[in-house]
């Protein structure tokens, strides 16, 4: 991972659910990024009726990245 992503570093191979600036909603480990875009492995594609595997690993833009989100709780 490039090394302005200190954040990123710490939660590598973390999981995350992304959504882009289209709605679309993506689950998945964080598996690296760099300037331009964010490798999610064993991801899915999710939204509030269905959860559907994605093939390979995913890229994803961080131009279209609106929000990433941790789904596990925090104390």
């Amino acid at each position: 991972m490039n090394r302005r992503d200190r954040l990123l570093r710490q939660v590598h191979l973390q999981r995350f659910v992304v959504t882009l600036t289209n709605g679309e909603t993506f689950d998945g480990l964080l598996a690296d990024a760099d300037d331009n875009s964010v490798k999610l492995v064993g991801a899915f594609a999710i939204d509030e009726k269905s959860r559907e595997s994605v093939d390979g690993d995913l890229y994803l833009p961080r131009t279209q990245i609106r929000y990433m989100q941790t789904p596990e709780g925090r104390p």
